[in-house]
């Protein structure tokens, strides 16, 4: 049946839906040659506000939770569409494929040269979907981490790390809690520059950065 594979198909999409850069172009700039040259919502703040930051995390937390949601109610969609006889047995598995596809989209987007952002506010999206109280519980990971550090990759990472806990404490469905799993340490390696400007202690914090 061609219709879930038609929704990966979407779930890419929309990860790789341009966000970051949009705003930045609609600011005057490409967000590409600014800061660190991500498309994600953190150098958006830093280099074009605190708005478009906001605009461009909620929209790509959106993307993400879209691209489970359809995927998710694929049988259902199908039912209406009259192939209620088509319905997917493993319907989990294309749901994790969603998710992967969604979060590479936002990484790799087909429309900047495979080069956009982490997949941070994307992933949250794709968590609060699977779970919502898991995603609320790395959130406030996040924020906490940031009250001490006022680093957005290092609360980004801890709050990547902790997802997997949450998800195999929380979340009874096997699948789910593997594909957290291998999101999460595929967003921590997305992080590696950062890392080893932590490491270097030459990483950007709201503490330092005047543009914030």
């Amino acid at each position: 049946m061609w219709f879930p594979y038609f929704l990966l198909a979407i779930a890419y999409l929309l990860g790789s839906f341009p966000t970051g850069y949009l705003v930045g172009r609609i600011a005057g700039i490409d967000i590409r040659q600014h800061g660190s040259g991500s498309t994600g919502a953190t150098n958006v703040w830093r280099n074009v506000g605190r708005l478009a930051g906001i605009s461009v995390f909620v929209v790509d937390f959106a993307k993400g939770a879209i691209a489970i949601y359809l995927m998710q109610q694929a049988n259902w969609l199908m039912a209406n569409l009259g192939f209620e006889r088509l319905a997917i047995a493993n319907l989990s598995i294309f749901v994790i494929g969603a998710g992967m596809l969604a979060l590479i989209g936002h990484s790799r987007p087909v429309w900047l040269g495979f080069k956009g952002g982490k997949s941070v506010a994307t992933g949250v999206g794709i968590l609060f979907v699977l779970n919502w109280a898991a995603a609320i519980a790395a959130f406030s990971v996040w924020l906490a981490t940031m009250a001490i550090w006022r680093t957005v990759s290092i609360s980004s990472i801890a709050a990547a790390a902790i997802a997997p806990v949450l998800m195999w404490t929380l979340q009874p469905n096997l699948i789910y809690s593997i594909f957290v799993t291998v999101g999460c340490i595929f967003v921590i390696w997305l992080h590696r520059s950062n890392i080893e400007r932590i490491l270097n202690g030459t990483e950007h914090s709201f503490k330092s950065d005047s543009k914030v």
